[in-house]
């Protein structure tokens, strides 16, 4: 906030110089460099405006990565804090039935899944302070961190963006927090993990 400040305030600043010079008795639109002294201002001056709308982030650039986007309909979860030392990690084991999906190679409308991810809170919080005081708010990649536990839809349902846990890209696609998987259970389907971040629930909008 504070970069964004001193841009417009810069740029105010140079706006009110040339305004006050365009107004000066001797001056006219028609001298040399104060024609075209106004116009560039104000393009500097909303360009100063402008600059979340660069940093605008578009969650689908990370949801498309996930090699399974499903909509499932939730029918059981468990969500479990332990605290160990001054970090508490979460495991998040949701049980849910494919209701839709997107691009599949072949369906799985019916079939049972569970995601099964653990992460730690405090990491988690950590990191992202450091990310912030390190970047502030300036345009740059953004800070990607394990997701809460989804929110389910009207219908008890919701969108996930997943891999799964054995795969590589189960391994490769966590994000800040991210806790390797315990690997102490045994179900009768598949074991998916979270990949897309805190978009990992998010419904699709391509």
């Amino acid at each position: 906030m504070l970069q964004r400040a001193a841009v417009l305030q810069r740029a105010a600043d140079c706006l009110v110089t040339g305004v006050a010079a365009s107004l000066a008795p001797n001056a006219t639109f028609n001298q040399p460099g104060v024609r075209m002294r106004l116009p560039i201002l104000m393009l500097a001056l909303i360009a100063g405006v402008s600059l979340p709308a660069i940093a605008a982030i578009n969650p689908a650039e990370f949801q498309r990565r996930a090699p399974d986007q499903v909509r499932l309909r939730e029918t059981a979860r468990i969500v479990q804090d332990t605290r160990v030392g001054a970090a508490v990690l979460r495991r998040v084991t949701v049980v849910g039935e494919i209701v839709d999906e997107k691009h599949p190679a072949a369906s799985r409308v019916g079939q049972s899944i569970v995601i099964d991810y653990r992460f730690d809170v405090t990491e988690r919080q950590r990191a992202a302070k450091a990310y912030a005081d390190a970047h502030g708010n300036r345009p740059g990649p953004q800070f990607m961190h394990e997701p809460d536990p989804p929110t389910l839809d009207a219908e008890g349902a919701f969108w996930a963006n997943l891999a799964p846990a054995d795969g590589d890209a189960g391994a490769a696609m966590r994000h800040a927090g991210a806790v390797e998987s315990p690997g102490d259970t045994s179900y009768g389907g598949a074991v998916y993990v979270p990949v897309s971040g805190q978009y990992s629930f998010t419904p699709p909008n391509d």
